[in-house]
């Protein structure tokens, strides 16, 4: 999954050792992610051009 931090918060990304870039970077789904996500601290990026595929 691709994930990016919401408003511009420092999100520590453990498996590489710093903080995820503003524009987003794909990571393992594990608890970790899915405790930042259900906290609001990072966001889900979709593929547009996929979704754009989908609706056509």
């Amino acid at each position: 999954m691709i994930i990016k931090p919401i408003n511009n918060k420092q999100v520590y990304d453990p498996d590489n050792g710093d903080y995820l870039p503003k524009v987003g970077r794909h990571v393992e789904f594990n608890q970790y992610w899915a405790r930042r996500l259900a906290n609001n601290d990072v966001e889900e990026i979709i593929n547009i051009k996929l979704k754009q595929k989908k609706g056509n």
